[in-house]
């Protein structure tokens, strides 16, 4: 059995048990040139002049597309001026994930009342979106714009269930503002299920690429059931690791710390490594939040309580 296979075989429970629970939720539709661009992504051979036009017709995502193409986390030498463009320097797999992550971001809704902090989402998304594409360098390195993606939708399910499921899930929220520990463990004392598994639910229903919808659906699962369904070769794990950091809402120094052990367990990184990780974020960041209209609050925070411990380790080292 295939590696994909077995990712299927995990994220088909849920598939099954969404389908049921959410048959009178009305999910938002995707604009129609991205259910155009899906449809021939998920093509044998995607044409790619045809992609180039679907894409361009979409001035907010082809300009932001162009946009963190030319910024400080790609570092092109020559800027680039459109999406054909961006298509030639950095392969149509890579701007694939990349305006689908766009496209996704518009199409979410916005939870009504204050107990859904939309920026702080996104930034919070972002941080580990960038965390986990600079993880994968090491071990995934042909697959980093995949993982950037997969990592930043990693929670689109949050907005949809407080404003589908808002009496049952509000509380949820609420039980995760006052306690260390994560939100997928509230969900699943509550459900039996997280927002992990119903994430992967919706890409499906918008027939996202199968990879995609099955890498979310599993970024949640701790090391034992990553290997229990051999994920350990795939991209599961650097989203894994990145989705354990804190989010700024609430930065937790213990939490964080966390982070390094399992980037050296799962991902064999050293401790220079990891550092380098987290400076290459830092580095761009400031550049790609500005694209994205969020703001930094809290970031600096996160990211130096990552490298806190590391450092110490490596000072002690030299020592």
């Amino acid at each position: 059995m295939g590696v994909l296979a077995k990712i299927r075989r995990h994220a088909a429970v849920a598939a099954g048990n969404f389908a049921s629970m959410f048959k009178d939720v009305e999910i938002p539709p995707l604009p129609a040139a991205v259910t155009s661009l899906i449809t021939e992504i998920n093509q044998n051979e995607p044409d790619i002049n045809k992609l180039v036009k679907l894409i361009s017709s979409t001035p907010g995502i082809a300009a932001r597309v162009i946009k963190t193409v030319n910024s400080a986390m790609f570092s092109l030498r020559n800027p680039v001026a459109n999406v054909k463009h961006a298509v030639m320097l950095l392969g149509l797999g890579n701007i694939r994930s990349i305006s689908l992550a766009y496209a996704t971001m518009d199409a979410l809704p916005k939870p009504p009342g204050n107990i859904f902090d939309h920026q702080a989402f996104w930034t919070d998304s972002l941080v580990k979106a960038m965390l986990s594409r600079s993880l994968s360098k090491k071990r995934f390195a042909d697959q980093m714009e995949d993982v950037f993606t997969a990592s930043l939708l990693a929670d689109l399910a949050l907005p949809v269930l407080l404003c589908s499921w808002g009496e049952y899930y509000q509380p949820v929220i609420e039980e995760w503002e006052k306690t260390p520990r994560r939100l997928s463990q509230i969900e699943r004392e509550h459900f039996g299920w997280d927002h992990a598994q119903a994430g992967a639910w919706i890409l499906q229903s918008w027939e996202f690429p199968e990879e995609m919808v099955c890498y979310i659906g599993t970024h949640n699962l701790s090391w034992e059931k990553i290997c229990q369904h051999e994920l350990e070769t795939t991209i599961v794990a650097p989203l894994a690791i990145a989705a354990i950091s804190s989010s700024i809402l609430k930065p937790d120094p213990q939490r964080s710390g966390s982070v390094f052990p399992m980037a050296s367990q799962w991902l064999s990184m050293t401790n220079s490594e990891f550092i380098d990780c987290v400076n290459e974020v830092q580095e761009s960041l400031a550049d790609v939040l500005k694209l994205f209209g969020l703001p930094a609050r809290n970031v600096g925070t996160i990211l130096n309580d990552l490298i806190v411990e590391v450092s110490s380790k490596n000072n002690g080292e030299e020592a």
